[in-house]
């Protein structure tokens, strides 16, 4: 074989090995954190949100998808069962707007009648979190999935207090069994997302009421210690949640906790405590980093 004819068929079997070569994953990808949405037919909240889902649609570098933290809809705890298919109804119209995939997180607020006030009745068959996981077809209300190398576990913070029949943050015992496995399945090197809508940490109670207030069951998961170290072993990197409509972050160890703002600010009244109504953009890296944003829409409160 001649020098030409060599090395035009060497050019060749090269080309023929990149088109068959096993793809790669990208350096890296984004998604959208949109928490504590609140939807209502009231304060001009449809429009809001659907400012909210443009500017998705719109960001400079695209979305693979949308993750929620949770409190869709303004409240299913304390009305009745019109009023609650009244705010699924707006959702449901304003959610056409987004051109994205999208994982939800069950919210309190997003619970039927956990509370000592409903109107719905424990008897009542859209009682709890089941017209939640019928609405978006789920088998149950946590899950997990990966994307280009992330794995992402959807957690469902939502427990009952028996005796009160309120809310509280709790994660039951089937989900912790659940969750076990899950970690062992992905293993110990792949980075790993958690999403909770009421958050492991806070300190904003602390701040506004004195370093000595004690935190309830409705601001914190509160069995989180008996669990915690589950972690430990895994390349958990970032916990998101929402609940408490603030932007804080928390560094303990390796893990990240991010509370991402809300959607709707002070339930579309205004910002809270000066940050606007927002959503954050998570950049996640081939390498296992990642970094964050929190972003203002642009929507402002009707008066």
């Amino acid at each position: 074989m001649d020098r030409r004819r060599f090395l035009g068929t060497s050019v060749l079997a090269g080309l023929a090995a990149q088109a068959f070569a096993a793809p790669t994953e990208p350096e890296s990808f984004d998604f959208a954190f949109l928490t504590d949405i609140h939807v209502q037919p009231e304060l001009g909240a449809p429009e809001g949100f659907r400012q909210c889902l443009r500017a998705v649609n719109r960001l400079a570098t695209p979305a693979d998808f949308v993750l929620t933290g949770g409190d869709l809809i303004f409240d299913a705890l304390d009305v009745g069962m019109d009023r609650i298919r009244e705010q699924w109804k707006v959702f449901d119209e304003c959610s056409k707007e987004l051109a994205l995939p999208v994982h939800h997180t069950i919210g309190n607020h997003d619970v039927v009648g956990w509370s000592a006030r409903s109107l719905v009745k424990p008897t009542d068959q859209d009682y709890g979190k089941k017209l939640f996981a019928e609405r978006f077809g789920l088998e149950r209300t946590y899950r997990s999935f990966d994307h280009k190398g992330w794995h992402f576990i959807i957690l469902d913070s939502i427990g009952q207090d028996k005796e009160t029949l309120d809310y509280e943050g709790w994660i039951d015992d089937a989900q912790l069994a659940w969750l076990k496995q899950d970690l062992a399945a992905t293993g110990r090197a792949k980075p790993i997302v958690m999403v909770t809508h009421i958050p492991f940490y806070t300190t904003w109670h602390q701040v506004l009421k004195g370093p000595d207030h004690r935190l309830d069951g409705k601001a914190i998961v509160r069995n989180l210690h008996t669990f915690r170290k589950l972690f430990d072993d895994y390349n958990l990197q970032l916990v998101l949640s929402g609940h408490g409509h603030v932007v804080e972050r928390i560094e303990i160890g390796k893990v990240t906790y991010l509370q991402g703002g809300a959607v709707s600010g002070m339930w579309w009244k205004g910002p809270v405590f000066g940050k606007p109504e927002g959503f954050g953009t998570v950049t996640c890296r081939r390498d296992g980093t990642w970094s964050w944003k929190y972003r203002d829409y642009g929507w402002k409160a009707r008066r």
